[in-house]
């Protein structure tokens, strides 16, 4: 430092300037500026990545899928929907049936007579819906909070699971079905839909992942049997900004994608499972696409080929994960089940699921031997 005068008080005549400290208005500039320059450079940064990941083309993989930390390829998976027994009695108790659904002794008779005569026809992979509209497996107190699981709920898919490995079937598991978020209906003293607000409300949702789909995935998650999670059953249907939705209460797109994201990240961190969300067809990727899915489906019935042709070549879809056909007409198709088979192999799909093995709507027709069903 430069030599400096002393002034009448004895105290150096230090030029303001040569401070290591400025005064305080300059002080607050430069905070001020320093602020400023790096919020607009984060800023910056921040739009040129998301800017970079929306224009460019990520790299399109059709196919196979793989299982978590193996790296050895699934085959095409060639399977069928159950889809259930009996929709939303399958597992846990409601007042239709009080002492639980599958692994009660006549049920699990049907069952494994159902799983032996698929075994036959080389089905080895069901899809089977879980939770379905909440009417059981599930408990809620009278504000909608999802208090815990059933009781019966684990007894049940005990059952379920140990009557598949001794058919050697493997099992998609679907949480819970679009109808959830349908208008509540009273049916025998149970509430049947009208849970939306326990995906809706950020507190009701986490508290569904603990109290509900955290046990259940601990429970649950080294288990070979059960191949994926299937977070949501046709998101679309309950989710704003689609033409066809339930008449109840529908979440905002941002909504939907946030529950599917954190479920997919709690299915990971649980399990060693793959976590999946069955779209109600192609055009509603955009849904699950970056949510953390170890691969995406679609289902495809005749009605939505014009928005969803079932022969546009999966890499067309522009996606970074494998593509399953997760449910296709076996009945009241312009196509007949092998022909949709073959062209969603053309296509580059890792597999394809029919509809339905017990399900008693107009796309199901896989027949099955009187004896099986009971």
């Amino acid at each position: 430092m430069r030599d400096c005068p002393l002034n009448g008080m004895g105290f150096l005549n230090i030029p303001i300037s040569s401070t290591p400290f400025a005064p305080p208005g300059q002080f607050f500039y430069n905070t001020f500026m320093n602020w400023l320059l790096r919020t607009v450079f984060a800023n910056w940064l921040r739009a040129r990545l998301f800017l970079k990941k929306t224009l460019s083309k990520p790299a399109a993989v059709p196919g196979p899928l793989f299982l978590r930390g193996e790296k050895t390829p699934l085959p095409f998976m060639s399977g069928a929907n159950l889809p259930w027994l009996c929709y939303g009695g399958d597992f846990g108790a409601n007042a239709w049936s009080p002492d639980g659904g599958v692994g009660k002794p006549e049920t699990r008779d049907t069952l494994q007579r159902i799983f032996s005569e698929l075994n036959k026809r080389g089905i080895h992979t069901v899809r089977w819906f879980l939770l379905c509209d909440g009417r059981a497996g599930i408990r809620f107190n009278k504000a909608g909070m999802p208090s815990g699981v059933d009781p019966h709920l684990f007894a049940d898919i005990d059952a379920a699971l140990e009557i598949a490995a001794a058919s050697q079937m493997r099992i998609i598991f679907v949480l819970i079905d679009f109808l959830w978020f349908g208008k509540a209906t009273q049916l025998n003293g149970v509430q049947v839909g009208g849970h939306g607000s326990a995906i809706g409300s950020t507190y009701k949702q986490q508290v569904l992942r603990r109290r509900v789909l955290k046990p259940l995935l601990m429970r649950y998650g080294s288990s070979q049997v059960i191949l994926a999670w299937d977070i949501i059953n046709e998101p679309e249907w309950a989710t704003n900004g689609y033409e066809e939705k339930v008449s109840g209460k529908a979440l905002s797109f941002l909504t939907m994608r946030r529950f599917i994201k954190k479920t997919a990240r709690l299915v990971h961190r649980h399990t060693r499972q793959l976590a999946t969300v069955g779209l109600g067809n192609a055009a509603g990727l955009p849904l699950a696409m970056d949510t953390g899915l170890d691969f995406y489906q679609v289902h495809w019935y005749d009605r939505w080929n014009s928005v969803a042709p079932l022969d546009k070549p999966v890499p067309e879809w522009n996606l970074d994960r494998p593509l399953l056909l997760g449910e296709f007409p076996t009945r009241n198709s312009s196509r007949q089940p092998e022909a949709i088979i073959e062209a969603s192999k053309k296509s580059g799909y890792c597999g394809a699921l029919a509809w339905s093995i017990m399900g008693s709507d107009p796309s199901s027709g896989i027949g099955l031997d009187s004896e099986a069903t009971g």
